[in-house]
């Protein structure tokens, strides 16, 4: 049976920054660590100055300039009789971060969850000091940043105020029944989709789809989608039809987060696209 991990977090902000990014924080470590059976365990991380890590890159790596991350992994536990294991101790330059954010075109807080993973998994033995290391954390890296349950992009208040704006739009002289999606882009993009009906049944389109094909025709690929919001005449949460849900799965990231309101946006649902088509069929299948 896997060992499900406890992890408690020993957290120094040098900074002074958002007092919020130490629950963040928590969240990445716990999500990230869920993937390894390590029971109880701790981690020691620190936001400090650029000069400090400076010192701290020149006294450990023997390199006179500062860094992004710095990892420090504890062989063992000082306390042989103690059930909890002790990781380590991460660094974190948030100066450093944020240049980098800019950079990548990417918010802050993601920039700072990407280090702390980075860290995490040279805690646990990752490296990357060959192609083949580096591929292989890397793409682990990543693919626990892209399903963490944090979202870094989504407003909400925008978000709500565009869905019912594209609720409004919607043209249904035979159902009704008016539905608003949005489709949220890395560039921060709102872009809206309604469903479209007509006396040809099967010429209908959805909302979702509606939303979908406007995004890509405005010069978006998949990778540029970050989070999808619905609306319906519904007082309650009602989800996607099965065509929608199908390209959605083959058309945007199967990880970002699908937020479902009912008409009084009084009900919420989160889903992510992969939730809403389990086991599906993508063109991966095509190549099998």
């Amino acid at each position: 049976m896997k060992k499900k991990s406890e992890v408690t977090l020993d957290y120094l902000d040098e900074c002074h920054l958002d007092k919020s990014l130490e629950k963040m924080f928590l969240l990445v470590a716990s999500e990230t660590l869920e993937r390894f059976s390590l029971g109880k365990c701790t981690i020691s991380l620190s936001l400090i100055s650029e000069n400090k890590m400076r010192n701290m890159n020149k006294k450990y790596r023997n390199i006179d300039r500062t860094t992004d991350v710095l990892s420090f992994a504890y062989l063992e536990n000082d306390d042989e009789m103690s059930d909890i294991k002790d990781l380590g101790c991460i660094l974190i330059d948030p100066k450093r971060a944020k240049k980098q954010a800019e950079e990548f075109s990417h918010p802050f807080k993601r920039e700072l969850s990407f280090l702390f993973i980075h860290g995490i998994l040279h805690l646990l033995g990752y490296d990357h000091q060959n192609e083949e290391d580096s591929e292989k954390m890397f793409a682990l890296q990543n693919e626990i940043l892209n399903n963490l349950t944090i979202d870094f992009y989504t407003d909400q208040k925008k978000l709500k105020k565009e869905l019912k704006i594209a609720q409004s739009m919607a043209i249904t002289p035979y159902s009704h029944f008016n539905v608003g999606a949005v489709l949220i882009t890395k560039s921060g993009e709102y872009i809206r989709g309604f469903n479209i009906e007509n006396s040809s049944y099967p010429a209908t389109i959805c909302a979702e789809r509606v939303a979908i094909y406007s995004a890509y025709s405005r010069g978006n690929n998949k990778d540029d989608f970050v989070a999808m919001g619905l609306i319906t005449s519904s007082n309650e949460t009602s989800t996607c039809c099965g065509v929608c849900r199908q390209v959605m799965i083959e058309l945007l990231p199967s990880y970002i987060p699908v937020y479902i309101y009912n008409d009084k946006m009084d009900k919420m649902l989160r889903l992510t696209v992969k939730d809403m088509l389990p086991y599906a069929f993508t063109d991966e299948d095509l190549k099998s």
